[in-house]
Order: C-alpha cells, then structure tokens, then sequence
C-alpha cells in the first residue's frame, strides 16, 4: 500500500515537489519508489518513514490525521457502477465542487457546466479525462470502506474526477480498498 501511494504521489503534478523534498531532506533517492524490492524490509521501513514526513503516515498529522487502522488492503478492478459508490472525502473544495454530495459523478456536472469553485480551473479535470479517453491510464487509486457499499477516497480525488467525466471509460479500474470499521471511517473523513 505504502509503495503504491508513494508512486501515485511521485507522478502527481501537484505532490511530486513535496515527495521529491521529502526524499532530499531523508538523504533518500527516487530509486526508493522507482525500482523498489518489497522484500528487503529495510527499504520497506524507509518508505513508511518517507511517507510519514511526506504526508503524515503513520504520525496522526495531515492526510493521515485520525486515519483507521486498516484490517486488510485489497486490490480491486472497479468499473461503471461503481462510481455511483464512491465519495469525496469532507474538504470544503470537494464539498463544493459536488453540490454538497461528495460524490464525483455530482461533481463532473458542475465541471461540464463551467462553474469554477474558489476560482480553481478545472482545465486539469478537463485534461485528466481527455487523457483517459485517449487510453491513458493512471495510478491506482486508493480508498477506504467499512462495508464495500460506501468507498471514501483516500488518494486519487483527481483522477476519480476525470473519471466522473468520462464514466464509460471506467472499465477494470484498479483500486486498492482498505477496509475499516465504520466508525472510524466516519471520524476521519
């Protein structure tokens, strides 16, 4: 799990600075996420910690604040209906953008129809799903569930947006879902 955010975050217009900061100030290279062993524990303890400085993991701060304890991860092919299931998690942009659902299919409408919240463009939603229409794929995306009925996105809030816009191309989607208990998926998100 810890790799694969990591590499969802390295090709990641937005994180990718921060990571590569993260990883200058750790005395750590891109390697470490680029051609990575998960089979020799002492890089796997180098991630955790790259992680953890870069957004939070495992230190209870940012992204990772009041996070659930995970009981398993699993990787998951998610298509067309499933969109329906999906929701943003509780940030003021989001909420917005979604017309107060939190849900990304809510949210590719206000998109179609030109509204920008907090004057954010939505060029990169719009360029994302071009990008999908075109073939492109992604990293996989990342979710947490108490009962497979309701998915939070953990990572990928983007990229479920282009999708959203373009949901006849979410076909085979891979996804890994954390699984949690209700409650505290409820006080994180």
């Amino acid at each position: 799990m810890i790799l694969e955010f990591l590499k969802a975050e390295y090709s990641s217009v937005r994180f990718s600075g921060t990571l590569a900061a993260s990883m200058k100030r750790l005395g750590m290279t891109e390697k470490l996420i680029t051609d990575a062993d998960l089979c020799v524990d002492a890089e796997n303890r180098q991630r955790q910690k790259l992680l953890g400085d870069f957004r939070g993991y495992g230190e209870n701060r940012e992204l990772f604040e009041r996070f659930p304890k995970v009981s398993e991860w699993t990787l998951c092919g998610f298509s067309g209906n499933d969109l329906e299931h999906i929701r943003y998690i509780d940030y003021s942009y989001w909420n917005e953008l979604s017309k107060g659902t939190r849900k990304p299919l809510v949210a590719a409408e206000t998109i179609r129809h030109g509204t920008e919240i907090f004057g954010v463009s939505n060029e990169g939603f719009l360029r994302a799903a071009e990008y999908i229409k075109n073939g492109g794929t992604f990293p996989k995306l990342f979710f947490l569930t108490a009962d497979y009925e309701s998915l939070v996105i953990v990572e990928g809030h983007q990229r479920i947006t282009a999708y959203a816009l373009v949901p006849e191309c979410f076909k085979e989607v891979e996804v890994i879902v954390g699984r949690c208990s209700k409650e505290e998926l409820e006080r994180w998100m």
